[in-house]
């Protein structure tokens, strides 16, 4: 289909004048030694142990702190769409990350693993990926993201399925002088940052804080206008407040994180049957996280790291349902313990090998509804414990110079006690010097979490026979970057099929709704991507994603758009500090779960940064859906609406200092 670009002809001539105000744009060698560096940044994720980019047996992209600077992203989902393939999707309440044409309504990102610093952050209740306002830090603190595109249940067992995303963050001793930062925006917006560093011999600390409130504000849905009831206007609705904290401590080959965050929101969506409107919803999100890593030199034949994790995760909501008007409480409380140990050997010519245990312990597994008004009684209490351990294998063999083969395998003792064998193959060929050629084929699974396995309340039942979903993938890739060039192309083929999907449906005897494994899915896809760094600094990316999700009888998926694409462009404009950054991005028509239609959107945001050098201060501004584009998104079976409307045009500015 045509896209739909004409709104952009102001947009464009714009970009092209301020593109004029820049310096020559002739490249040079120092230009494709940028690119290099961008491109080749070290990635862990891939393989458990640093590597180039373009040597990990995976498609891997990696957003540098830079880049999230330039483009002013506010929360790791906008981070995660600059990705090639992806796509996102909000109710109002979260962000959920689709993949490759994949995202089921309803679900949780649970077919997605979170890692900060190399480290599971997805909870052990509903095993969510979390990627908006609720994700636990804050983007300034990000150093760089890895996203492992693909199958990676042979390194990290379940959730893995779709993709793996490793969020690394900056070390203490970048930390530096004690810096501020105010943020102003749309919709009320305020944000507050504070953060410190110090460094002491071989021990350094870093500190960083952040409160963040939006205001309330009035919202139509058109879907709840429904006179003389109500007229689909939710008044003073979409508040929130977000705080994070993070402190960092680094002493020699051992670190330390600490990581807290406690964030409301007020939805004006009316989700789960709540009545709509009715300024008494709440919805809370609180994480805490303590995590400990020590390596030793990985640059001896032989290297050991062991990590180790105590996290807590709290949710719950506070609403008057329909039709009676009865005020209920929900929630969930899960902690759990986890330790990895892991051993990296070079002991033979040509091979590096990965071989490590992973154990999970699963301390508090609770839910529970409470019934506020008009009585105050407890209805339903679940309380469990569960445990996971693992054992896996690598072996990155180069039988010859140009051929590196990638053997992996996993073996899992799942939550409920059964277990799982999963393999990985790659195969990595350098054609020539500045071309690569990638063959990848691998497994994954994503074992039922205790809330579709165990929770039963008065409109749901558990199903303690749910097994895991399993996916199979294929994928060719292939990169050329000739040397002393600033530019770079890749691309791949995929395929893949998701057999078991864990699905909501009503149970037609009891009318309740319940878990089972009850859908099938496949889809196969094309992506492309382009980089080109010219002379001083200009920089482009360009990305394309063509796919076709399917069910088992070839029907489209819902949320599941045919092609997403993206552009993001920056240059700085001559004579000055300042920085200009463009990112759009198109997402395909998708299909809503009543089988109505969700049009494609163009959106386009623009910022400027300027940071003069030597000064203490510097200021960022950004314009968010340019526009002011309409949008929407599909909703899920929790929503009465099919679809829900984006944001229309945001502002932002933000002034840092440094003391």
């Amino acid at each position: 289909m045509p896209l739909p670009l004409s709104p952009f002809g102001p947009l464009l001539g714009a970009v092209a004048a301020a593109w004029a105000l820049g310096v020559p744009s002739a490249a040079s060698a120092a230009d494709a030694e940028d690119l290099e560096a961008l491109l080749n940044q070290p990635v862990y994720a891939a393989s458990k142990f640093a590597q180039a980019a373009s040597a990990a047996p995976a498609t891997v992209t990696v957003v540098t702190a830079g880049d999230i600077r330039t483009h002013g992203w506010r929360t790791l989902g906008e981070v995660l769409q600059s990705v090639r393939g992806v796509h996102l999707r909000q109710d109002r309440l979260y962000t959920y990350v689709g993949v490759r044409g994949f995202s089921r309504p309803g679900d949780y990102t649970s077919r997605l693993l979170l890692l900060v610093d190399g480290q599971r952050i997805n909870d052990n209740i509903y095993d969510q990926a979390v990627a908006g306002r609720e994700f636990p830090l804050d983007v300034e603190l990000i150093e760089r993201v890895e996203f492992i595109a693909g199958p990676g249940s042979a390194l990290y067992g379940s959730n893995a399925v779709l993709g793996v995303v490793n969020v690394v963050t900056r070390a203490p001793a970048a930390a530096g002088a004690p810096a501020a930062s105010l943020t102003l925006g749309s919709h009320g917006q305020q944000a507050l940052r504070l953060g410190m560093g110090m460094r002491l011999g071989e021990t350094s600390l870093a500190i960083n804080g952040l409160r963040e409130r939006v205001a309330g504000r009035t919202q139509y849905h058109a879907a709840m206008d429904n006179p003389p009831i109500q007229d689909g206007l939710a008044h003073g609705l979409d508040h929130e407040r977000s705080d994070k904290l993070m402190a960092k401590l680094q002493h020699g080959k051992l670190n330390l994180n600490a990581v807290w965050s406690d964030r409301q929101r007020a939805p004006s969506t009316a989700p789960f049957g709540l009545r709509f409107g009715d300024p008494l919803v709440r919805f809370t999100d609180r994480y805490a996280f303590v995590g400990a890593a020590w390596q030793s030199d990985p640059s001896q034949p032989q290297a050991v790291s062991v990590q180790a994790a105590l996290a807590d995760f709290l949710y719950r909501d506070l609403g008057r349902y329909e039709p009676a008007g009865e005020v209920y409480a929900t929630g969930s409380r899960g902690r759990w313990a986890a330790l990895e140990a892991r051993w990296v050997g070079r002991l033979w010519p040509g091979h590096v090998v990965v071989a490590g245990v992973e154990l999970q312990h699963n301390l508090k597994q609770d839910l529970w509804v409470e019934q506020r008004e008009p009585l105050l009684n407890t209805e339903v209490q679940l309380h469990t414990r569960s445990h996971r351990e693992a054992a896996f294998i690598t072996d990155e063999w180069q039988p010859w110079p140009q051929l590196k083969l990638n053997l992996g395998l996993r073996a899992d003792r799942q939550l409920n006690g059964q277990h799982s064998i999963t393999p990985r193959l790659a195969a990595v060929w350098s054609l020539r010097p500045d071309l690569t050629f990638k063959a990848m084929s691998g497994r994954a699974f994503r074992e039922p979490n205790v809330y579709e396995s165990r929770y039963e309340s008065f409109d749901s039942m558990a199903n303690p026979l749910l097994q895991r979903e399993r996916l199979i993938s294929n994928e060719l890739a292939l990169e050329w970057h000739p040397r002393a060039a600033p530019w770079r192309v890749a691309g791949s083929v995929y395929r893949y099929r998701i057999a078991g999907l864990i699905e909501q449906e009503l149970d037609a005897q009891s009318q309740l709704l319940v878990y089972r494994n009850r859908g099938q899915a496949q889809a196969q896809g094309l992506e492309l991507e382009a980089d080109y760094v010219a002379e001083q600094g200009w920089r482009l990316r360009a990305t394309a994603a063509f796919q076709r999700p399917r069910d088992a009888l070839g029907q489209a998926l819902s949320d599941g758009p045919r092609h997403v694409l993206g552009l993001q462009g920056s240059l700085p404009v001559r004579g000055t500090a300042l920085r200009l950054g463009l990112h759009w991005r198109h997402v395909g028509t998708r299909l809503a779960l009543d089988g109505s239609t969700v049009p494609g959107y163009s959106l386009a945001d623009l910022t400027l940064q300027h940071a003069p050098p030597g000064r203490a201060w510097a200021l960022q501004a950004g314009v968010y859906n340019l526009m002011n584009t309409p949008t929407a998104d599909p909703s899920g079976p929790e929503l009465a609406m099919p679809s829900v409307p984006g944001p229309g045009r945001e502002l932002r500015l933000q002034l840092n200092w440094r003391f």
